[in-house]
């Protein structure tokens, strides 16, 4: 039931949104506004491409003004030069960027941050140099006249043009919706928050990445072709840096991860120039954000939930902008520094938009139930039992990996035991971090083999070697911190999404969906995490973000499970429960490689155990007998005792 009224709630207010703005045209007969209705729905398209990877992936993409150019310059010369119709133009320009967005994606997204947004930058300014500079195509700054093609046989006018654009608007919200809220969205976030465990997880970090962004701006592409058959005139300097900046500020003000946000965003941006060449409605829209930002900075301050300067910098900027508005005589001349202030005062004071705040408030307004838990799948189909034989799984042979001067791991040769906890120990720059992190791909090695099964194992990739039923944890947690608890661990179950794109698209993945949730559940269940898999993992204790992580690598249902410094900074009960996790993982047949500091943990689990110092094995062994070996005690204690000695040798007799 309380599903049902929340799903009633979302879907009536998804109708109610797109029923209102199809009526509008019926109750206004002014060109004006149904241009302006127009360039919103549009807007509202280029937006939820922007978003892909604004939102999820968290990339400041300079680049989608430019898409929104080249999907306008493709359908019109479509048109102009082909005598397209306007579905094969359209179709044409979604193609395009679909295209020029791979081809972008492979080198710029192998940046991150500042070098990103500058490569996204450069392309913008290449593609309008080219727009302004072959003439004999685009004819140049003297701009590009197009003609309306009809569509199916019917001449649009400015009413049927604006339903067209509407019904993609929500063509597009619908397709994105069931896209988002599935596998594709939980990858995009999961690599915003960290690609190392997205591929570690077996996801595939930069496939995801490319096809995140080719899909964006395909979708810029596709408002480009709109935007042309809406305006009928091109010009390059339309696709430049003001735009580019309005744009970013729809996103992030209207609100990120968010279809809603997309639509509100489109909406400011296109009131944005009326409201420049408005002075009382500048002065008005700058007094209301003075005193929201005020009125937000003296909350926050006396429930010390803000920062100072979250709370004090909004209300300079926006202060700034009310006194600078009586003070320049055309506020349209200043447009850039408007905008820039605007876009300050939103990411430093309303990180989430207006829709994140605004979906707090009727959450608590109408006291939204939270969405009913999953039941959890059986254990033994998550895991099924695996039947280990005793046999090696895991062989190196004479590995190295050298950084520079330095061998962090020089020579090793050993064998894992199918079915065995096996212990990897040693003190601080042993090296045991190392062998791990080049067993799992993170890093290749500079000389040597590894066999999994008698098979050599991939290196230099952990998405390959996670595809080769190895899982691991990490060191310093690797967490998808905006992400559930529960999806945190969906994103990574292996061999559970199989339904074909295009069905994606069209809804008809949710009982794949339900599925992957039940056994989800099973796997928090198992590490004590089930009452809390809606809490989003930043948010948890760091106990629980440990098991988690657990979870979340079990999700790959692995043959061989990498423990790295689990019990790290954890409390004695915290440390309890994970040994007693640990050992029902042992128990369904999971070989599992520990590395630990804590003795009386190695002691208690581990079947047998390696002791690396330098990079070398200086011990193998059993934990009764490591714990007495003389080499043993003097990498971690250094020299000792001659007394100790003869006891240690006496003890190994």
């Amino acid at each position: 039931m309380i599903m049902g009224k929340r799903q009633l709630l979302i879907h009536g207010s998804e109708l109610f949104l797109f029923g209102l703005l199809a009526a509008i045209p019926g109750f206004i007969n002014n060109p004006y506004a149904l241009g302006l209705l127009t360039l919103l729905a549009i807007y509202g398209i280029l937006l939820i491409g922007l978003d892909v990877t604004v939102g999820y992936l968290g990339q400041v993409n300079l680049a989608q003004v430019a898409f929104l150019g080249l999907g306008a310059y493709t359908a019109g010369l479509s048109v102009t030069l082909l005598g397209m119709g306007m579905v094969p133009a359209l179709l044409l320009s979604l193609v395009v960027g679909l295209v020029c967005g791979g081809l972008l994606a492979f080198p710029s997204l192998r940046l991150e941050g500042p070098q990103f947004a500058l490569g996204t930058l450069s392309f913008s300014a290449l593609t309008t140099t080219i727009l302004n500079e072959w003439e004999s195509l685009t004819s140049g700054a003297q701009g590009l006249s197009i003609v309306r093609p009809p569509l199916f046989g019917m001449h649009l006018k400015a009413q049927g043009f604006y339903w067209l654009c509407l019904g993609l608007l929500a063509l597009i919200w619908f397709f994105m919706k069931n896209l988002l809220s599935g596998q594709w969205g939980r990858a995009f976030e999961a690599l915003r928050d960290s690609p190392i465990a997205t591929d570690a997880m077996g996801v595939g970090c930069f496939r995801y990445k490319v096809a995140a962004f080719a899909f964006g701006s395909s979708l810029g592409s596709l408002a480009g072709g709109l935007y042309a058959f809406n305006f009928l005139y091109l010009q390059p300097q339309s696709f430049t840096y003001d735009l580019m900046v309005i744009l970013l500020l729809g996103v992030v003000l209207g609100g990120r991860k968010s279809l809603w946000g997309a639509v509100i965003g489109a909406m400011i941006i296109v009131l944005l120039p009326n409201l420049l060449s408005n002075r009382f409605l500048f002065h008005l829209f700058a007094a209301v954000g003075l005193t929201l930002a005020v009125v937000a900075a003296v909350r926050g301050r006396l429930h010390k939930t803000t920062p100072w300067f979250q709370a004090l910098a909004p209300v300079i900027a926006m202060g700034l902008l009310l006194v600078g508005g009586f003070m320049i005589g055309n506020t349209e001349d200043w447009r850039k520094a408007i905008f820039a202030l605007m876009l300050f005062s939103v990411v430093v004071g309303l990180p989430e938009g207006v829709m994140g705040f605004v979906g707090r408030f009727f959450s608590r307004l109408l006291r939204m139930a939270p969405r009913t838990l999953p039941i959890s799948a059986p254990l033994e189909v998550v895991l099924p039992q695996l039947s280990p034989g005793n046999q090696p799984i895991l062989t190196i042979d004479a590995l190295q990996r050298h950084f520079g001067g330095v061998k962090a791991v020089d020579g090793i040769s050993l064998s894992i035991r199918s079915g065995q906890i096996h212990g990897l120990i040693g003190p601080n720059g042993s090296g045991k971090s190392t062998v791990v992190n080049v067993i799992s791909g993170l890093y290749p090695p500079t000389q040597g083999k590894i066999y999994k099964n008698g098979t050599i194992l991939p290196t230099g990739s952990l998405y390959r070697v996670a595809l080769n039923g190895i899982a691991r944890t990490f060191q310093n947690l690797q967490l998808f911190g905006e992400l559930s608890a529960l999806a945190n661990v969906m994103v990574a179950l292996r061999g559970m999404y199989r339904t074909p794109f295009f069905f994606i698209l069209l809804g008809l993945a949710r009982s794949e969906e339900q599925k992957a949730a039940s056994h989800a559940m099973a796997l928090l269940e198992l590490v004590g995490l089930a009452g809390k898999s809606a809490t989003p993992a930043k948010d948890l204790t760091y106990g629980d973000q440990r098991f988690l992580e657990i979870a979340r690598a079990l999700a790959r249902r692995p043959e061989l499970l990498i423990l790295d410094e689990p019990a790290a900074g954890l409390s004695r009960p915290d440390i309890r429960q994970l040994m007693h996790i640990i050992r029902k993982i042992h128990q369904l047949g999971v070989t599992i490689i520990l590395i630990e500091h804590h003795m009386d943990v190695v002691t208690a689990l581990c079947d047998h155990v390696t002791v690396l110092d330098g990079g070398k094995i200086i011990a193998e062994g059993t934990p009764q007998a490591i714990k007495r070996d003389p080499k043993v005690m003097e990498a971690y204690l250094g020299e000792i005792p001659a007394v100790q000695q003869e006891q240690a040798e006496e003890g190994a007799c």
